[in-house]
Formats: structure tokens, C-alpha cells, sequence
């Protein structure tokens, strides 16, 4: 989804961006030039990359992300940015990379170009957990800062100067799913290759040819159709082993029962489509019916857990 707008008022700017973005407090230091924004973003599935120009300084306070991560970098105007009690210099060769607690507070320069990546913390902790093969109990601890100019973080810069050079245009590449989706993918896979965490020294060691056979198998027919009506015998089947054999394949290799896998799965994808949906034609309970949760209460309180809110406030958002 696309979304523009060009303001010169500092108030109008922070009501626009609470209703397309996150809710910010915004204050443009005073100087001798009239304040204005241009602000461009694409969201897709868990991704919301946006570009900001500000003619003005900036004071910004921006709240608890909760259920995401973000990473922010300057083109131009140079940010100076604190969360959880860490100050980094942000500019075109080092970004700063929010977890999901605790506010963030910046100042930027005249003139910035800013750039800003949110990405959700089920997206993130979930592809983490499918390259280590285990899951991960997050949040990530991400150091405060990433260099973009080590050959992996210029790339991933790269790769988000790319999308937001598309977020306005609606006939691009951006504009078409099978694009996207792996481009999206790569941004959150090359965050965990650029950024600073307690695994990514794993990450980049050569993989392993754990997977076994039966594990492949169930796990392609599940991202397949996560909405088929699986059961654990069905998935053993496909797999071609028996119950306990694939439990204890899924608990060795991934470390979640054949089940929880699909129901990880299937969350993802039901996120995907509440961020995308219209709230006003959309019923939650459809949603979740539509990926196999058939008790609403449960599909809510399994959301919560992963993504911190309830279904309702991502519909709304």
C-alpha cells in the first residue's frame, strides 16, 4: 500500500503520520526558514518503509513501537537518536535500530532526508528463529547502532532506498506481490545479517544439512496452504513417518511441535492480511475462520502473545 503527502504545518504532519505511520511529537527548532515536509512510505505484509524530507530541525519523540522493530538512517540533515538510554549519531553510513520497548527521542539537522524501516516483531523473531532452526524468545537484543558502511549494511540501505524510491509509484515493481514478498524478506533476513545481536556471529557461519526429509516435507506443505485443514496424522503422512517421529523431528530441528508450527504460520499470515485490510469490510472473525482458527477468543489471545496487541488494534492501525 502507497500513501504520500507534502504539509508545512508541524501539527498537520503529526496528525497525518499518527493515522498512516506511528504516533510521533513532533517540534521544529526554530530558524530563519519556514518549515515543511514531503513524507513518501510503501507498507507491505510486515514492512513499512518510509522517506521523510524536513526543511526544518527537528526535536521527535516517538513512543513504545511495542510490536515492532525499526531501524532509521539519514541521507541528508544527519539525526542524533537515544533509546534505552543509548545515544547514536545516525547519518547515510550508520542507522540507529529501535527494539520494541522504550521511547525514542531525536534531534536532526536542517534540511534531513531520513529514512525508516518498521518491521514486526513476530516477522523478525520468527525468520531468527527458521535460519538458527530453533525458535527464539525474544525481544532480539539489537545493538543501538548499524554500520551501513561494511558491504552488508550499504546493501541493505541500498535495498530500502530502492523501496522507497517505489512507494509512489503504483504501476512499479513495488506495486506487484510476487515482488515484494521476497524483496520483503530480504530486508528482514538482511537486517539479521547487518545488525549487531547475540546470534548473529551463528548466522553467518556456513549452514548445516540438518533438515531431514519428513521436517522438509511437512514444513513446505504448510507454508503451501497454511489454510488446509492439517492434522498432526495428515502431517506425518506427508511427511512419511509416523506421529512421534515427526514430533520429535519438529522438536529437534525447529524446537516446536508440528502443530505450534502451523499455528506460527498461520498467525503470520493472518497479521499480514489484518495490516493490508480495509477496517471497515473486514471482520475479524472471518480472518481468523479463513486461517483455521476456529474459536476467536484463542486466535486473539495466541495474537496478543506474538504481536502484543489484539487483532483489532493492527485492523485499526
Amino acid at each position: 500500500m502507497f500513501s504520500s503527502f507534502e504539509a508545512n504545518d508541524v501539527d498537520e504532519v503529526q496528525e497525518i503520520l499518527a493515522r498512516v505511520a506511528v504516533p510521533v511529537s513532533l517540534a521544529a527548532v526554530p530558524g530563519d526558514r519556514p518549515y515543511r515536509c514531503r513524507h513518501e512510505q510503501l507498507r507491505f505484509g510486515p514492512l513499512l518503509v518510509c522517506r521523510s524530507f524536513h526543511s526544518t530541525g527537528l526535536r521527535v519523540l516517538a513512543p513504545d513501537l511495542r510490536s515492532a522493530y525499526a531501524v532509521s538512517f539519514a541521507e541528508a540533515g544527519g539525526i542524533r537518536s537515544q533509546h534505552r538510554g543509548a545515544w547514536v549519531e545516525v547519518s547515510d553510513a550508520a542507522a540507529a535500530v529501535h527494539q520494541p520497548v522504550g521511547e525514542v527521542r531525536s534531534v536532526s539537522g536542517v534540511g534531513l532526508v531520513w529514512y525508516s524501516v518498521m518491521i514486526d516483531r513476530g516477522a523478525v523473531e520468527s525468520t531468527l528463529g527458521a535460519l538458527l532452526g530453533h525458535m527464539v524468545a525474544g525481544p532480539i537484543r539489537f545493538a543501538p547502532g548499524m554500520d551501513l558502511a561494511s558491504p552488508v549494511g550499504r546493501s541493505w540501505a541500498r535495498l530500502v532506498r530502492m523501496l522507497a524510491a517505489d512507494a509512489t509509484d503504483a504501476a512499479g515493481l513495488a506495486a506487484r506481490p510476487a515482488v515484494m514478498r521476497p524483496l520483503a524478506d530480504a530486508v528482514v533476513r538482511g537486517l539479521l545479517l547487518a545488525a549487531d545481536h547475540p546470534d548473529r556471529e551463528t548466522l553467518e557461519r556456513p549452514a548445516p544439512a540438518y533438515r531431514s526429509g519428513p521436517v522438509r516435507r511437512a514444513v513446505e506443505a504448510i507454508h503451501a496452504d497454511p489454510a488446509e485443514p492439517f492434522t498432526l496424522t495428515g502431517l506425518a503422512a506427508i511427511g512419511g513417518v509416523g506421529v512421534r517421529a515427526l514430533q520429535r523431528g519438529f522438536h529437534d530441528q525447529l524446537g516446536v511441535s508440528p502443530m505450534g508450527y502451523l499455528r506460527q504460520v498461520r498467525l503470520a499470515r493472518a497479521h499480514d492480511e489484518l495490516r493490508a485490510a480495509d477496517p471497515a469490510r473486514t471482520v475479524i472473525a472471518a480472518v481468523a475462520h479463513r486461517w483455521g482458527f476456529t474459536h476467536v477468543g484463542r486466535f486473539a489471545g495466541y495474537y496478543r502473545s506474538v504481536y502484543g496487541c489484539a487483532p483489532s488494534e493492527t485492523l485499526d492501525h
